[in-house]
């Protein structure tokens, strides 16, 4: 006679305990902290010309410092990437002159370990302020001189410089990097005659001074900037045919 093994309660609840336990999955958590991010124009407005200083902060929620952490700054037309201090602060100076706008500066900072974390701001690029001539004895004068970082295309040397004194008698006294130079006649260049100023006019003080074999030529302040966007060799071109087209006052 065969024999009928019948499993007892208490088998049962042994197999359905290890079929149970060996269906369970190890986890593994990850532990991620928040960030706090703050980030503005170290000067609001700034002046055409200028160049933005964009400034920020970053902690952990107890308001601690987060060193080390990447940070993307993405305004006007330039897209960076610096990292803060120990103090967790990071600070970027623009080396393009600002032109006239209000800008959005948006910024995402990342560290392992913390979740991203986004933030903006807005500055202002105010244009150049304009100034009055009354008389023929009027002699205009702006302060604080602005200069851009020259442009170097071949034979040719782009400058951007500070009118820092413009008279009666269409002479103009520039001053653009470490040079302080006197021009004759220029100020033909923006359509304006002598007998212009005896009226309220406004006055242009950034003008582009283009250098070749010595020689200084003013021209309008877009030139320099067209040429601070260029590569070497199509700016050299640039300059070379923007030297050609001018045409000396009368």
């Amino acid at each position: 006679m065969k024999r009928i093994h019948v499993a007892t309660p208490a088998a049962l609840v042994i197999v359905a305990f290890i079929i149970s336990f060996s269906n369970i999955q190890d986890s593994h958590s990850v532990l991620t902290y928040s960030m706090l991010v703050s980030v503005k124009p170290q000067q609001d407005p700034i002046m055409q010309g200028g160049y933005p200083v964009i400034v920020g902060n970053v902690t952990d929620q107890a308001y601690k410092p987060v060193a080390d952490a990447n940070v993307f700054i993405l305004f006007g037309s330039e897209a960076v990437t610096t990292t803060t201090d120990n103090q967790g602060q990071f600070k970027y100076t623009s080396a393009i002159p600002a032109t006239p706008g209000t800008y959005e500066i948006d910024v995402t900072v990342t560290k392992p370990g913390y979740i991203k974390q986004l933030a903006s701001s807005v500055y202002t690029v105010n244009p150049y302020p304009t100034t009055k001539a009354t008389s023929a004895n009027t002699t205009t004068s702006i302060t604080n001189t602005i200069s851009g970082l020259p442009v170097f295309a071949g034979n040719y040397t782009v400058y951007l410089g500070k009118v820092t004194q413009w008279n009666l008698e269409t002479t103009c006294f520039v001053d653009f990097g470490n040079k302080y130079m006197r021009f004759l006649k220029t100020c033909d260049l923006y359509n304006l005659d002598p007998q212009d100023f005896v009226i309220d006019q406004q006055i242009i003080p950034m003008v582009t001074v283009i250098q070749y074999n010595g020689t200084y030529r003013l021209f309008p302040d877009h030139v320099y900037n067209e040429a601070y966007y260029l590569g070497n060799d199509t700016a050299a071109g640039f300059a070379a045919s923007t030297w050609q087209s001018y045409v000396a006052p009368k």
